[in-house]
């Protein structure tokens, strides 16, 4: 096999040929002095050797031996290699999956790495069937690394698999996609990171290198977009940065999508923004009603993916709710929470919450949870400080300053208490195995000042949003790139059907009945659970991948020679050393000789 010179710069040394050649070049004849005797001088003959005269060129072996020495020193110099084993080089490349990567217009950095990494696996032209000098396999470095095929066994294979890295993931965590390389790798194996920035830190290691084919530029992008139900219809959020050093305008239009039924878009907003460096412009458009899915986007710049916004509406789910309280000013204060929070629909028949007051269970409860009130007779007045966990959906956002609760002294209650005074429990969560959730709520109205403060209608809405969150649907709508769309499905579906909006089709195995699909493009997708169907948009919100300002390109790191010896291959540069050696004492015994 040809060696391969990893130093090229020292057949610079080859410059001293033209002057070896030049000293033979220039020669002349001697010139007649007078002198008064030749008794002094040693050596009576004339000298041939030196002057400014050009003669013809004479080769005497020891120019020979002159001129190969040169050659081989400069031989010695460029560093030689050579592969001494039949065996391949096991390479890991690590794939920055970010969609930082897909900026520029047809030029991107990942056009761009994938054509040096085209050049790395197959350098003497393309041949599918070649045998790599790399056993090479790629990683994902996404928001989680992940492998993205098996050990490649020819060129082509390997630079066929780069066909599926994509770049869509919303960043990527180089640090733990290398740990994850290193676990894979066996002790010879060797890294290539390729992303578009320069590393945080020096590389220490010389199994690793590092190229960056990041380019810095300006970039306007959506950063956040939200859509929540309000009291007239919908509130919707947009949030636009100017990740640039200069003040830029752009066009801001937002519309409704055109719907399955062929119905047009609708123009909902238009405007044209100046924004600041390094700002953020907030948008927010109050829509009515039954508005459909809406789409956002503005100018078009160095990356597409972050221009556009998809909006579907944030279906709210409401929760039927029956009430089997006895006492009567204890059912008017929980009918008047319920109203507050418009989240409930009164139902006599396959509720899905019961609010009760009795001892013992009802029947037919077909699912539904339940909200035991006890009104116990031996009761006390607790002032607090309360222990809280705040951990459980029930308390967000509560607070029992000030707060007089009146519940019974006993310390023993079923259930996991989520709220205590002391050693008492006052409210206490327990899980049946059939996934029904018995709440209890130790509570004297006459003892209380509970029920008149705001901790007791948020108590209710607390309890009612941890139901919706457990009905058939998505608990979100609209999703960042990257996240997981958290589905609850009915009981007796065994598997759903996911469509992306690319148009591809996977189905997903049931194993419990919340399921989480990973959005892993952006765009609307589509899930059949039964008969049922249930979309979910995603949308690239990122703001440190839209930022390109610290983008670069550039190679970092190199495969040692120790490593080189590790993968198979020999320094050759010693071999033209001796050569050079012998031919120099050659040299000397001749030149001795000749005098």
């Amino acid at each position: 096999m040809i060696p391969t010179f990893t130093l090229p710069i020292g057949f610079l040394a080859l410059l001293a040929l033209p002057v070896l050649v030049g000293i033979y070049l220039l020669r002349t004849r001697s010139r007649r002095y007078p002198v008064s005797s030749l008794m002094l001088w040693v050596n009576q003959k004339q000298a041939r050797q030196g002057g400014l005269r050009i003669e013809r060129l004479q080769t005497p072996l020891l120019f020979l031996l002159e001129l190969l020495t040169i050659i081989f020193l400069a031989l010695a110099i460029a560093a030689p290699i050579i592969r001494t084993s039949k065996g391949r080089t096991p390479l890991i490349i690590i794939l920055d999956d970010s969609f930082s990567m897909r900026a520029g217009t047809g030029d991107s950095p990942r056009s761009r790495a994938t054509k040096a990494l085209g050049e790395l696996l197959a350098p003497d032209g393309f041949n599918p069937l070649a045998t790599p000098r790399y056993g090479t396999r790629f990683v994902l470095a996404g928001t989680e690394p992940r492998l993205l095929n098996e050990e490649a066994k020819s060129a082509g294979e390997a630079i066929d698999e780069l066909v599926r890295w994509r770049c869509l993931s919303a960043s990527a965590d180089l640090d733990a996609a290398m740990t994850f390389a290193a676990a894979l790798g066996d002790s010879k194996a060797i890294m290539l990171v390729v992303t578009d920035e320069p590393p945080e830190h020096p590389l220490e290691s010389e199994r690793i290198q590092w190229w960056s084919f990041g380019t810095s530029q300006s970039n306007m992008a959506f950063v956040n977009a939200t859509r929540n139900p309000s009291e007239s219809g919908e509130r919707c959020l947009f949030e636009i940065s100017n990740l640039s050093g200069n003040a830029r305008t752009t066009e801001l239009v937002v519309e409704s999508v055109a719907s399955e039924m062929g119905n047009s878009p609708v123009r909902l907003h238009h405007s044209t923004p100046e924004i600041r460096p390094m700002e953020t412009h907030r948008v927010i458009l109050n829509l009515p009603r039954q508005t459909p899915a809406i789409r956002a986007h503005i100018g078009e710049d160095s990356l597409s993916i972050d221009n556009n916004v998809v909006l579907i509406p944030q279906i709210r789910k409401p929760v039927h709710v029956e009430v089997r309280i006895q006492d009567q000013r204890l059912r008017s204060l929980v009918n008047d929470a319920l109203e507050a929070t418009k989240r409930s629909i009164a139902a006599t028949t396959l509720p899905e919450l019961i609010f009760l007051d009795q001892a013992t269970l009802p029947d037919g409860l077909s699912g539904a949870w339940l909200m035991h009130i006890l009104i116990e007779p031996r009761a006390s007045a607790y002032l607090g400080p309360f222990v809280v966990n705040h951990t459980h959906p029930l308390t967000e956002g509560l607070s029992f300053n000030g707060v007089v609760w009146g519940a019974g002294t006993t310390e023993q209650i079923i259930g996991i208490p989520i709220i205590t005074a002391g050693n008492v429990p006052l409210l206490t969560d327990t899980e049946r195995f059939s996934g029904i959730r018995e709440i209890r709520l130790r509570l004297r109205p006459d003892l209380s000042t509970l029920q008149t403060s705001p901790n007791w209608p948020a108590l209710i809405w607390n309890l009612l949003e941890w139901r919706a969150s457990e009905l058939p649907g998505l608990v979100r709508s609209n999703l960042r790139l990257g996240d997981a769309a958290v589905l609850n499905i009915k009981a007796g579906v065994e598997s759903i059907r996911i469509v992306s909006p690319s148009g591809d089709t996977h189905d997903q195995h049931v194993l419990e009945r919340e399921v989480n699909v990973s959005a892993g493009e952006v765009g609307i997708y589509k899930v059949e659970a039964g008969i049922d169907e249930y979309t979910f948009a995603s949308n690239a919100l990122r703001q440190s991948e839209s930022d390109l300002r610290s983008k670069a390109s550039g190679r970092w790191g190199d495969w040692g020679d120790t490593m080189l010896e590790r993968w198979g291959f020999r320094g050759f540069s010693w071999f033209f050393l001796l050569l050079a050696i012998a031919a120099l004492t050659l040299h000397l015994i001749l030149s001795k000789r000749e005098t």
